[in-house]
């Protein structure tokens, strides 16, 4: 299927996606998701229902991907929910947290900021929560049991070479990083026969899903610099 951006015409990012109503694709009973573009600015609405995707979105993150142009490729990448090692390391090990009634809630309000990678004029890295880059992002758990996220990306950070852009939107599951990384080693190189080529009968992976956790839309952007 073919996603373009919603058209809305106010956005707020506070975890409160009323603004959304109508504009949200659902995939099975497993999670929705929107992208909006305002003013050169790109709006994110994601909700997730599915537990276990829930967990994952937790552990591994919720990401966007903005290829510079139609192209499906990694382009600027904002990754929400971060944790760097030490910080998680130290939740794991602590009891307090794990005994708190609304422990999703209390583990979000110790994230450590934005992780980004691969934007034109942002460096690669933590970003703070509070920042000058007009970059922002919140997720919560509401009062259905929901995992609600809202983000906002100033396009001008991202360098578009194109009106026409790709983005990409998902939670970097297990299934799809292990799946990035076979992808990665059977991929083709210049070093010789039997090093990065493809292993037949090695590992299949089955998506543990019954809907993608990833998925792409494609649209113009009002303005791009």
């Amino acid at each position: 299927m073919n996603y373009t951006f919603s058209r809305l015409e106010q956005v707020a990012v506070d975890g409160n996606v009323e603004e959304w109503e109508n504009h949200l694709n659902a995939l099975e009973d497993l999670w929705s998701f929107g992208v909006a573009e305002r003013n050169n600015v790109l709006f994110v609405a994601i909700v997730i229902k599915d537990i276990q995707l829930q967990r994952e979105a937790l552990s591994g993150g919720i990401f966007v991907n903005i290829s510079y142009n139609d192209k499906r490729k990694d382009g600027a990448r904002l990754y929400f929910p971060y944790w760097d090692r030490e910080r998680k390391k130290a939740l794991s090990a602590s009891e307090e947290l794990r005994q708190t009634e609304n422990f999703e809630q209390a583990l979000l309000e110790k994230v450590n900021g934005y992780y980004l990678q691969g934007f034109g004029r942002v460096r690669d890295g933590l970003l703070a929560l509070d920042n000058d880059y007009g970059i922002r992002a919140t997720t919560l758990v509401d009062s259905n049991k929901n995992l609600v996220y809202e983000a906002r990306i100033p396009l001008e950070l991202v360098g578009l070479k194109s009106d026409v852009v790709a983005v990409q939107v998902g939670v970097r599951t297990q299934y799809a990083m292990m799946k990035k990384a076979m992808e990665s080693s059977n991929r083709p190189t210049n070093r010789g026969y039997g090093y990065g080529y493809p292993v037949m009968g090695g590992p299949s992976l089955k998506n543990p899903y019954k809907a993608e956790t990833e998925i792409w839309i494609v649209d113009k952007v009002e303005k791009s610099n």
